[in-house]
């Protein structure tokens, strides 16, 4: 554990920025609100004893305030210092002890104060492009692409995949899509590696599935595997491994089996046919999830591509706890290597 005397100075400062709530702090200085929403705070100014109920303003988000009669703020500063030192007549350094007394965080861990930073930076940056004129789907763009990266949420990383490998996919956050919603990135790039369409994943938790996912219009995946870009070179020697979805791919990567291929639906479209007919010199393995739509989807597969190349199928038989059909990403290492282990 770092406390805070071990921090920098601008380290200190950037930590009670991020850990105060503003408006907790207004009313524990003494000022009676007359107004409060989710972004601004109005009272009477304490500071010079004044009676205008809406005189005195807060910025909850930028947390900055103003004093429109008396312009207090102009003395020490319209930042939450420089409210504090208005207040209680302190020099800089007595307000910043005070305030790191009133947040509780007389103690925070470097990783602590690095969350604070990351999750301020992704909020003013889904703030500053939030506009759905501006940020559609349809708009597909590897430079863009790079801004968002930095801005992908804790929601993947929550479900027990390595921030490595999230990075190695590119998975990027901070996109707020016509609904308002914030999603993170999943890039898609055909099998020329050219950024073809983005999948916004929705990362609120218990989503409907119809909300899960929502894909670049106009985006046809009857042309592209996900992630046959990064794997197309190694298809001619062992088996291409086709799963559903994208974080089947993810899973088995994190444990080293890399010839692998999501059809992003149930079963393999024509078009991706094709695309195994190009790649596939070693055959492919089916390995879906385990529900009615994955067994239909072997079936319909297989139809395409028998007597045209080598075809195996692994069936998933696993269980979750309450009895629904496990997918590849759900099962164990020991599992998946049961299944997959002669095919890589």
């Amino acid at each position: 554990m770092t406390t805070l005397l071990d921090l920098d100075f601008r380290d200190r400062i950037d930590t009670v920025k991020q850990m105060i709530d503003p408006g907790y702090l207004v009313e524990h200085l003494g000022f009676k609100l007359t107004r409060e929403t989710s972004k601004e705070v109005r009272s009477a100014c304490s500071i010079h004893g004044g009676d205008n109920t809406t005189a005195f303003r807060l910025n909850k988000e930028k947390k900055t305030w103003v004093c429109f009669t008396h312009k207090c703020h102009e003395k020490y500063g319209n930042d939450l210092f420089g409210l504090v030192r208005s207040v209680n007549g302190c020099t800089f350094m007595e307000a910043l002890e005070f305030l790191e007394d009133f947040g509780g965080c007389k103690t925070v861990s470097k990783d602590k104060l690095i969350k604070y930073r990351h999750k301020k930076e992704r909020e003013d940056f889904v703030r500053l492009n939030s506009d759905a004129r501006q940020e559609r789907p349809s708009i597909v763009d590897p430079v863009k692409l790079k801004y968002y990266k930095p801005y992908r949420s804790s929601f993947f990383s929550e479900l027990g995949f390595k921030e490595e490998t999230l990075d190695y996919f590119e998975i990027a956050g901070g996109y707020a899509d016509c609904d308002g919603l914030i999603r993170d990135i999943i890039p898609i790039h055909d099998d020329k590696d050219t950024l073809a369409a983005y999948s916004l994943r929705d990362t609120r938790k218990n989503v409907s599935s119809d909300q899960k996912y929502k894909l670049t219009p106009g985006f046809d995946k009857n042309l592209v595997l996900y992630n046959l870009n990064r794997i197309k070179d190694i298809a001619g020697a062992t088996p291409i491994i086709i799963v559903e979805g994208f974080k089947s791919v993810w899973r088995l990567y994190e444990l080293g089996i890399k010839n692998v291929v999501a059809c992003m639906g149930s079963g393999i479209t024509s078009g991706q046919a094709d695309l195994l007919f190009t790649y596939a010199h070693a055959g492919v393995v089916f390995f879906f999830d385990n529900d009615l739509a994955g067994a239909t989807a072997i079936g319909r597969s297989y139809d395409l591509l028998k007597n045209k190349m080598r075809v195996q199928a692994e069936i998933i038989t696993e269980l979750g706890d309450k009895g629904e059909g496990l997918d590849p990403a759900d099962l164990t290492e020991e599992q998946i290597f049961y299944y997959l282990n002669n095919y890589i």
